[in-house]
């Protein structure tokens, strides 16, 4: 009598740790039957500064910053942000967060200006915290922000004995695929055919052997600003299943390898390897249906990054280059340098990475528009220096550092 009371006992207990358990760990919405929905609508403002009376800038600005903010606060963040004011200007903004949502949709419904040099949007939005990928409404929110960056894709394929090279061949299997996988998911794409005529085939074949220099010469060609590169092979595969070989069928594999590159400045911002098999009585068909299974799956992986890079570049920060000409002496750099943080806003990390012969080459933290920078440069009052800007890209700058008479 007294064990069965003890077992009793024990799986009352029991029962008690699983509710408990099912509580914490399911949430009130799993107790229903329900899922917890994985969007969240909050209401939240961003700032933006009037420069030189262009309030239109100030409020693309205080979009961007109330993006940002809404993001923060669904998603829950670790953020340490220092933000120091002067003149309602924001002068340094150190933010460090790792995210993993989006913004879905957005509504701005309220606009005021708290000062004459401060512009404030008040925006309704929609936050997910599920697959980017699966979401073309927030894909092209994403990419409006990003700039709608275009799209060059350039593969090199082998199919069994046959290589179709990209200047030989309107589009081989993998591009086709690669292509109509990319525009499905609205990505802008340029024109193969249209830079096939004025692409060096130089500077393809460089690019395609891993020689991501040549990217900026490609990208004034074509007026790309991520370049898709890639090999891709078939081949007969050893072996293959017995039921296969029986019914006179030839085992084909395909390999796959990708890579997308910032064209201004020849970063690697994402990396896909896929491989597939298929079987066929016609090696060469074989082969071709091989390459589109593993060309489909890799333009799959390859998009998750590309989305995963550009979300971190829109909600926070963004890697661009400024590369100073005329630069006076490495005492007149360092200066410029600890300006640049205090005069630019939004700047959020300045690393030099070369100086040679007048030339420097630093790294930006920060916005992820480099027109913007571009355009504080020139405006700014950098005493004694004056910013003259030569040319500017999605996200590369060139500019001259003179010093004032």
């Amino acid at each position: 009598m007294w064990e069965m009371k003890i077992t009793a006992a024990r799986q009352s207990f029991v029962l008690s740790l699983l509710l408990l358990f099912s509580l914490v760990l399911g949430g009130p919405g799993r107790m229903n039957g329900q899922e917890p929905s994985d969007e969240t609508e909050v209401l939240v403002t961003g700032v933006g500064a009037i420069l030189n009376g262009d309030e239109a800038k100030a409020e693309d600005d205080a979009l961007a910053n109330a993006l940002r903010n809404a993001l923060q606060q669904v998603i829950g963040t670790m953020v340490e942000s220092e933000v120091l004011v002067q003149n309602y200007q924001v002068l340094e903004d150190n933010i460090y967060t790792r995210t993993g949502g989006f913004v879905k949709t957005y509504q701005v419904v309220g606009r005021s200006k708290p000062s004459p040099q401060l512009l404030q949007l008040t925006i309704r939005a929609v936050v997910k915290t599920a697959d980017l990928r699966n979401s073309l409404e927030a894909i092209g929110l994403l990419m409006e922000r990003k700039g709608k960056p275009r799209l060059l894709v350039l593969v090199d394929e082998h199919n069994m004995h046959h290589h179709y090279w990209y200047y030989d061949v309107d589009l081989n299997t993998t591009a086709t695929v690669l292509m109509s996988e990319l525009a499905a998911r609205g990505f802008p794409l340029v024109d193969a055919q249209v830079v096939k005529q004025a692409l060096s085939r130089e500077a393809a074949t460089a690019l395609l052997e891993g020689d991501n220099r040549s990217a900026e010469q490609i990208a004034r060609s074509s007026g790309a600003e991520v370049l898709v590169i890639g090999k891709a092979v078939s081949k007969i595969s050893s072996g293959g299943a017995r039921v296969v070989q029986q019914a006179g069928l030839v085992s084909c594999q395909a390999m796959v390898n990708l890579r997308a590159v910032r064209a201004d400045d020849g970063r690697v911002i994402a990396t896909a390897a896929q491989q597939a098999v298929a079987a066929h009585i016609d090696e060469l068909a074989g082969g071709t249906q091989a390459l589109k299974k593993a060309a489909s799956a890799a333009a799959g992986e390859l998009m998750d990054q590309i989305l995963k890079a550009w979300q971190q570049d829109v909600y926070s920060g963004a890697t661009m280059q400024l590369r100073l000409l005329e630069v006076p002496s490495f005492n007149d750099l360092v200066r410029f340098k600890n300006q640049l943080k205090s005069l630019v806003r939004g700047i959020q990390g300045v690393r030099q990475r070369e100086f040679a012969g007048g030339t420097a080459l630093l790294e930006l933290e920060g916005p992820t528009d480099a027109a913007r920078v571009a355009e504080e440069l020139g405006l700014k009052d950098f005493t004694p220096y004056q910013v003259e800007i030569v040319s500017v890209s999605q996200n590369t700058i060139i500019a001259r550092l003179l010093t004032k008479p």
